[in-house]
């Protein structure tokens, strides 16, 4: 009977060391979508727990800065970032990318920016953009601000020069971007591929309703980044489990379902930072 108690009793101990020793991180996502991003990356977190033996909970934030300052002020640890707002929050936040999700069928996990026009539309070609309503995601978003602005400093135009548009407006999302155009509240947007593959997918709108008149280069993937306050094991542990993560169940990601998550580095997106750098020097 006394064996009994003690045995009781040392795994009573071994119980809350270990509770005591579990570490929970906190994770944040750039909200790109209507649908809430952090819901694809359900199976993902949990798997990444089961592998690590780390708590991930999720935190929501209003808009892109707002990810990047949680890591910055140390509320998230984890985050999903866009590819332009990746390169802020390494420049003022201490991040780090380590993964990008691939999707089943690609070999790549890079993506587009669609410019996307109702079916029945009058616009036929990109330079017809001219003159015309454009909706964008929001401020921040590398395929729904960033790389619209690339795309149309190809063809002479500016989304900061009034006599090149009727109007630009930023719907908030992406997917509230390419409702602007189905609704006719704008005549194009330009908007990330991964959400307009995933919204047709849903069912949100018919392959029928529109039409996409300009696709861009490739853009770098949105990353999972962890911050650097991390300690280097941890950090390890996480990322070795998100590549793991696909052999143990199915994986979400941006955009729906992945195959796979595959490795990425901060120089990978230097091609953004040129681009940004540009840009810039080209509003001064």
């Amino acid at each position: 009977m006394i064996k009994k108690i003690i045995f009781s009793i040392l795994i009573t101990l071994l119980t809350f060391s270990i509770q005591a020793d579990e570490k929970t991180y906190k994770m944040v996502f750039v909200p790109a979508s209507e649908k809430g991003d952090e819901s694809d990356y359900k199976t993902l977190i949990s798997i990444t727990e089961s592998l690590t033996g780390f708590n991930i909970e999720t935190i929501k934030v209003t808009d892109y800065n707002a990810a990047v300052e949680a890591m910055r002020a140390g509320r998230a640890h984890i985050a999903w970032y866009g590819g332009k707002t990746y390169v802020k929050a390494a420049e003022i936040a201490g991040a780090e990318a380590f993964a990008a999700g691939v999707r089943p069928g690609e070999k790549d996990a890079g993506y587009y920016t669609y410019f996307v026009v109702k079916q029945d539309s009058e616009l036929k070609k990109f330079t017809d953009v001219k003159g015309k309503v454009l909706s964008l995601n929001t401020i921040g978003s590398t395929s729904g601000d960033l790389i619209p602005q690339v795309e149309l400093s190809k063809i002479n135009l500016s989304t900061k020069n009034k006599d090149h548009f009727e109007n630009v407006f930023y719907a908030g999302s992406h997917d509230a971007c390419l409702l602007a155009v189905i609704n006719n509240q704008s005549d194009v947007c330009g908007m990330s591929s991964r959400n307009y593959e995933a919204r047709l997918a849903d069912g949100t709108f018919k392959e029928e309703d529109v039409r996409i008149i300009h696709k861009s280069d490739r853009v770098p993937p949105p990353p999972l980044a962890y911050s650097k306050m991390i300690p280097k094991e941890d950090r390890d542990k996480i990322k070795k489990a998100v590549l793991d993560a696909h052999n143990h169940g199915e994986i979400g990601g941006y955009g729906g379902k992945m195959s796979h998550y595959m490795e990425v580095k901060d120089s990978d997106y230097n091609v953004l930072r040129e681009v940004i750098e540009l840009l810039n020097k080209n509003k001064s």
